[in-house]
C-alpha cells in the first residue's frame, strides 16, 4: 500500500493592508517505485524541501513525479525544484516538451493505490485531487476543495463554481477516511 506524509504544512494568512503570506501544503506520496510530491507550492527556500525530504531518507533528485491539484501559483511555483520529476495534472503527464494527455476522464490511475479524481469548482475544471489507498485507510489530498483542517471556507471566495465545488466536496467525503486540505494538515473525515 502507498504511504502519505505531509511534508510541509501550508498556510494562508493576511499580514496587513491586503498583503497575504501563503503557500500550499506539500505532501509526499510513496508507492513502490513512485516518490511523488503533491503541490510543491511557494515555500520560502529549497532548503525546506531538502530538510523535509531528508527526514524520509530522500533527496530532491529522488522525486520522480510532481502532482499539481490546480494551476494557482501557491500550489505550483516550485515544481522546477524537482528536476527529475514528470508533472501530473488533471489532464495527463508532462515532462519537458513532451505531453501525454488522457481523455477527459473523471478519474485515472497513477498506480494501483493512487488515483487522480477530478474535483472542479476551485480553479475551474482543471482542479483534481488524489485518492491514495494506505494501510490507515483512503487519504484524499484535496488541494483547495477545502483550504483548512476545519474543512473551510464554507463558501470559497476563489470558487469558479460553488455548485461544482459542493459536488466535489461530497465526492471526496464519500471516498476518504482522511483529508489533506490545500493549506493545512491531515484530518480525519468528519463523517467517518
Amino acid at each position: 500500500m502507498a504511504q502519505v506524509d505531509v511534508l510541509i504544512k501550508g498556510y494562508n494568512k493576511e499580514i496587513n493592508d491586503g498583503l497575504h503570506n501563503y503557500a500550499s501544503t506539500c505532501t509526499l506520496v510513496r508507492d513502490k517505485d513512485i516518490n511523488m510530491i503533491v503541490d510543491p507550492g511557494t515555500h520560502q527556500s529549497i532548503g525546506m524541501y531538502i530538510f523535509a525530504l531528508g527526514e524520509h531518507g530522500l533527496a530532491l533528485e529522488d522525486i520522480n513525479y510532481v502532482f499539481t491539484t490546480h494551476e494557482h501559483l501557491d500550489h505550483t511555483m516550485n515544481r522546477a525544484v524537482f528536476e527529475n520529476a514528470t508533472i501530473i495534472d488533471r489532464y495527463g503527464y508532462h515532462r519537458g516538451d513532451e505531453h501525454r494527455f488522457h481523455s477527459n476522464d473523471e478519474e485515472f490511475s497513477i498506480s494501483n493505490d493512487i488515483t487522480m479524481v477530478a474535483t472542479p469548482g476551485h480553479g475551474g475544471d482543471i482542479h483534481a485531487s488524489l485518492l491514495v489507498r494506505t494501510d490507515k485507510g483512503a487519504v484524499c489530498i484535496a488541494g483547495d476543495v477545502w483550504w483548512y483542517e476545519d474543512l473551510t471556507p464554507e463558501i470559497d471566495p476563489e470558487a469558479t463554481s460553488q455548485e461544482e465545488l459542493e459536488v466535489s466536496r461530497r465526492k471526496l467525503i464519500d471516498m476518504c477516511d482522511y483529508i489533506i486540505p490545500g493549506h493545512g494538515g491531515m484530518v480525519r473525515n468528519p463523517e467517518k
